[in-house]
């Protein structure tokens, strides 16, 4: 599927916060924000977390993008969802036959 056909299902915006530092009391800091078309999954399932332990995702996004969040980072997510701010439990690329196709990214 071509990526401008796997647009049209993507009727979300979502917003990318690359995490940058702590502040002195300890709260993270963010530098760029990206909004990316997106289709926002809720759907409870059970994943393989970065070290291997399985853990729970409440759901997972689908980004028009090919950049790769970290864990760190921040999301939001459209007012409709609860939380808008869910916390980013693992991400990856998923490529077609060329390049990066789109990321999928796994949230609490």
């Amino acid at each position: 599927m071509g990526v401008s056909l796997f647009r049209d299902f993507m009727p979300h915006t979502v917003i990318l916060e690359t995490w940058s530092s702590q502040n002195a009391y300890g709260e993270p800091t963010y530098t760029s924000c990206h909004s990316y078309p997106a289709r926002v999954e809720m759907k409870s399932r059970r994943i393989a977390g970065s070290g291997g332990v399985e853990i729970a995702a409440r759901g997972r996004v689908f980004l028009a993008t090919a950049t790769v969040p970290s864990t760190k980072d921040r999301i939001t997510l459209p007012a409709s969802f609860v939380p808008t701010q869910p916390p980013i439990l693992d991400a990856h690329p998923v490529t077609d036959e060329k390049s990066i196709h789109h990321i999928v990214v796994y949230i609490a």
